[in-house]
């Protein structure tokens, strides 16, 4: 997916992405890799995070649509 990374803790941004189902679509940072040939490793980082730490402490909200 990206490059390796080395992961230590959720960070707050990290939390977020984990929160939003590492879905792009309205985030902060789409917005700001607009435009480059840069890519978000975000997910990538999530990702990683689940696999060497685990799923972080935190109420993710679930959306009930008719």
């Amino acid at each position: 997916m990206g490059r390796a990374i080395a992961v230590r803790r959720w960070t707050p941004t990290a939390l977020e992405c984990y929160k939003r189902g590492c879905n792009c679509e309205g985030c902060f940072y789409s917005d700001f890799f607009k435009g480059t040939s840069q890519k978000c490793q975000m997910k990538a980082s999530v990702l990683e995070l689940v696999r060497v730490i685990g799923t972080p402490n935190v109420d993710i909200p679930q959306i009930i649509t008719d």
